[in-house]
């Protein structure tokens, strides 16, 4: 499977470090567009939740077909070491190292509790549906730890851009210092003993007291490390994970405008747009989802036409995308009850529509509708059975 086709990426709600909820239809959205969706979850707080929304037959169903996984990540870097609780460094030099999560399964298990107070879960069932959630787990590599410090720590030697694009947008957040410009920042980074690093930047001069310098190095460090333990994750579960558009630049650098296409958040926030725009039903709090209608909807071609449109709905403005759902509506609601009206229903569910007009086909469609209609209308509206029709059919109300 090609990594673009798998997606890496949280769904819980929270409120401080409690899990709330999660957000289902952002799930869904995910499992349509993507042939893999891999939960980032937070100790698998979210199982009782998606129980409850999926049912357990339809979260055991997307587990064992491979369409959904779970990663919960053991390990995690530490930017600013210290022995005990007292840093053993002078102010801006840092040292760091990697850490994990001990007794990870019984952790992991402590996530099942909210399952005793699902109504109508045997004892049996919520058993089975832990050991299942547990093998669905994916592994971090063995190395992934001592590769991700390996790999910051080269970042930091070679005082990678990302470090000082940190610093700036750090700077530019405090009232003071809005308008830093970047050419005129220096940050120089000085190894004074083996995988020891001093960071000199002019902060004090902008201001900023000793201490507050070193907590802003400190939190332009944490951001490196975020985005390093990001692109780790990427390749330990050949997964993509989506980032915010201001964080394109301190992510991939010269590279931002190449890879912002293949953000996933852009292609989840074009559905978002135009589930408004179409003002179709989407998920309500209290709905469950229906997956054997989401797996019939994820195999379906009015899905398949329109994953391959939405790609291209982000040059589109909002009234343009609201005129030609309206036209098609249109267009196909006034031949609906017509005899041109089942060829029309039949090219649609068949894919007729994506191949040139030849042969008996055209013929028996040239009679009822005109060139434009089978060129222009027949893809789209693939669009809109999918939107109308196919979306708002995978949820169900108590």
């Amino acid at each position: 499977m090609h990594v673009r086709q798998s997606i890496l990426g949280p769904v819980a709600v929270q409120s401080g470090r409690t899990v709330t909820g999660i957000d289902v239809g952002t799930l869904v959205r995910r499992l349509i567009l993507f042939d893999r969706t891999i939960i980032k979850s937070l100790g698998l707080h979210e199982v009782p939740f998606l129980v409850r929304a999926f049912k357990s037959t339809g979260l055991t169903e997307l587990v064992n077909l491979g369409l959904l996984g779970f990663a919960c990540p053991s390990t995690f870097l530490i930017v600013d070491l210290k022995l005990g609780t007292a840093r053993h460094l002078p102010p801006n030099h840092f040292s760091f190292a990697f850490g994990s999560s001990a007794n990870l399964e019984e952790a992991l298990r402590r996530g099942f509790r909210g399952l005793q107070g699902i109504p109508g879960l045997r004892n049996t069932d919520r058993t089975n549906l832990e050991d299942l959630i547990l093998k669905s787990v994916l592994p971090q590599p063995p190395n992934y730890g001592q590769d991700l410090l390996t790999q910051l720590e080269s970042d930091i030697r070679s005082n990678t851009p990302a470090l000082k694009l940190a610093l700036v947008e750090r700077l530019r957040s405090e009232q003071t210092v809005r308008d830093l410009p970047l050419s005129g920042f220096a940050v120089q980074v000085d190894e004074t003993s083996p995988r020891v690093f001093h960071i000199r930047t002019p902060l004090t001069s902008y201001g900023l007291s000793p201490e507050k310098s070193h907590a802003v190095l400190e939190t332009a460090l944490m951001a490196v490390c975020n985005l390093d333990q990001r692109l780790a994750d990427m390749q330990a579960y050949s997964a993509i994970t989506g980032f915010l558009d201001h964080e394109a630049n301190l992510l991939f650098g010269r590279l931002s405008g190449v890879i912002a296409p293949l953000n996933p958040s852009q292609m989840e926030g074009q559905f978002q747009r135009v589930i408004e725009l179409a003002d179709v039903p989407d998920f309500k709090e209290g709905q469950g989802i229906d997956v054997e209608q989401l797996l019939k909807a994820r195999a379906s071609v009015e899905c398949r036409e329109f994953r391959e449109w939405l790609s291209s709905a982000a040059d589109m403005g909002d009234e343009e995308i609201k005129h030609m759902l309206a036209a098609v509506r249109s267009k196909m609601g006034s031949i609906a009850a017509s005899k041109s009206g089942k060829i029309v229903r039949f090219a649609t569910t068949t894919g007729v529509g994506l191949i040139p007009v030849v042969g008996p086909i055209a013929g028996a469609v040239a009679g009822a509708i005109d060139t434009f209609l089978v060129e222009r209308v027949f893809p789209r509206s693939g669009v809109v059975a999918f939107l109308t029709e196919t979306y708002p059919s995978l949820f169900v109300s108590p």
